[in-house]
Order: C-alpha cells, then structure tokens, then sequence
C-alpha cells in the first residue's frame, strides 16, 4: 500500500492507496545497507491508548481556552482517524479534571506483554495522572501493574525495541528507574544518555520506525549512547537539528507509514526516499507543550 498524506491547518488530506496482501511477511532489514538499496518496509498492526485533550489549557481565560480546546481536539481527532484508518486499534481513556496533561499519553506507561509500568513525573502537579492511567488498565483486563518508585516519564524514556529497552539518562529519568523496569518485565535495558536540555525525553531525539531501524538526532546523545544505537539499530537515519526542534522526531510508525507532524517537510521527504510513506497532520496545539504526534500515543505491545 502506498499512502502519502499532507493534512495542513486546513485538515483537509490526499490520500493515494493500493491495497495490501493481508498475508505480507515482515522483511528483514540488512546489516549493511548498499548504496541506493531502499529496503522492504511492511505494516504491523498496533494497539494504542489515548486521552482526548479535554482539559488542556484550562487555565486562560475561557474564551482562548474553547478556542485553544476546539483546536486541540479537531487535531486530536484527526489524529485518531487516521491511526484507525491505518487499521490500528485506537483504546481512549477518559480525562480528568485538573490533569490536563493526561492527554501526552505517552508519558503516562510503557506496556508490554499485558504488563503495565506506570510513570513517575518528577512534577509533583502531574503526579494523579499515573493512577489514573493504572486505574483505567485495571479496568480492562490488565492484573500486572506497577506505580514505579523512581523517576521516569513512561514510553517517552522507557521504548521498548525487540527484546529490550531503550532507557533515556537524562532530566527526567532516575537511573534507578532502569533497574526498577528490567524487574518488572524482564527485558535487557540499553541506557542512552541525553547530552542536549532541548532534549529531555528519548521520544523527543529519536523515532523507532521498525524493530531494526531508526530516525535519531545524534546531537542530542553522548558518545557512548550513539554507539549503543549503532548496535541496537542497523539501519539508521540521521535527522537535523532544525527537523528535531520542530518535533520531527515525535512520531508514529508501525513499519510502513510513519504519521508525523506537518513542520518537517524535508524529513518526510526522506523517509519517503527510504520507503516508509508518510502522514504528515497539523498538531500546533501541542508544540507549545512540548510534543506532537508521539506524545498523544502510548502502543499496547506484545511481549517478544
């Protein structure tokens, strides 16, 4: 299936498709890319959980809030149809009041294998937002949970990749954290230190498009750290300083199509040019809050 989507401030999108063999087998991706290859990209189906941004900006004055919320919620919802138009399951959890930020799922948990690490926000005015998160789990059908003890802002830090962790050191991480989630669901932790305050979650300097390959901003790691990625990920691409700011970074990817903010043209261009196809959506009603696309996303995934 090729897709290739601009959905601007208008909302409006074109959208060009050829339908998929249901029965299309995961490619492997080469240790060593040649010169001009563009590997196979395939789908996989995904299961996510978001939070309408009912609360956000509850705090202006109300007249900019229902202008500020009007717009947040039309990009939300645009958001969300289009992940199911992908074919993806789409779980919403309801918000609440005085949590606006329950809407950046991401940072709420990471889930793998029906277990559910919540996040430790170090911001004392966010701390409701993991039980809320874990009492919604408990819910529907999730009996391993966790309210960790140490520091960490869920998916954004905690990536699970194949059979391991990605694990940011950085602000908001508590080394002690990458112990506490090795426990909990049994899985190698790859620590990689953030060397960049612009960048103080790991969902902020680098994307994981598929299990053996990812987008990155190399000058957002240390040294050590992007040695580790060159193990961790065979095919990697480099992104630019001007395309991280932007929060070109902070995107979705099952394989195949990569759903990412409208502010980075020239990286949806290359990731086309590498063949993922891209979405490209208007989420200007969250920069100011730090994220765009990934960051209203946190994926329910299997266990490896």
């Amino acid at each position: 299936m090729r897709l290739t989507s601009r959905c601007g401030r208008s909302g409006r999108s074109d959208l060009r498709s050829e339908r998929i063999s249901p029965g299309a087998e995961r490619a492997r991706v080469p240790r060593q890319r040649r010169r001009g290859f563009v590997a196979p990209r395939a789908a996989e189906l995904r299961h996510y959980v978001m939070c309408p941004p009912v609360f956000l900006d509850e705090t202006p004055p109300a007249t900019a809030f229902t202008a500020r919320t009007t717009t947040a919620m039309g990009q939300w919802e645009r958001l969300r149809t289009v992940l199911i138009g992908l074919g993806h399951r789409v779980s919403l959890v309801p918000g609440r009041p005085g949590l606006p930020d329950m809407v950046f799922a991401s940072r709420a948990a990471t889930v793998v294998g029906g277990r559910v690490l919540g996040a430790r926000p170090r911001a004392a005015a966010r701390s409701a937002e993991t039980p809320a998160y874990l009492e919604w789990f408990a819910r529907h059908g999730f009996r391993s949970a966790l309210e960790p003890v140490f520091a960490h802002e869920g998916e954004s830090d905690l990536i699970p990749v194949g059979p391991r962790l990605l694990a940011a050191v950085g602000p908001l991480t508590e080394s002690a954290a990458h112990a506490e989630a090795q426990a909990f669901f049994g899985l190698p932790v790859v620590p990689l230190e953030l060397a960049d305050p612009r960048f103080p979650r790991l969902g902020s300097a680098l994307t994981v498009l598929g299990e053996h390959t990812a987008a990155y901003y190399p000058g957002a790691f240390t040294p050590t750290a992007l040695r580790r990625l060159t193990r961790v990920f065979p095919e990697r691409i480099e992104v630019d300083e001007a395309d991280a700011a932007a929060f070109g970074l902070d995107a979705v990817s099952d394989g195949r199509s990569v759903v990412m903010g409208d502010t980075t043209p020239a990286l949806a261009a290359r990731l086309t040019e590498r063949g993922f196809r891209t979405i490209e959506l208007d989420m200007s009603a969250f920069a100011a809050h730090g994220a765009s696309v990934r960051g209203c996303v946190l994926e329910l995934r299997a266990a490896r």
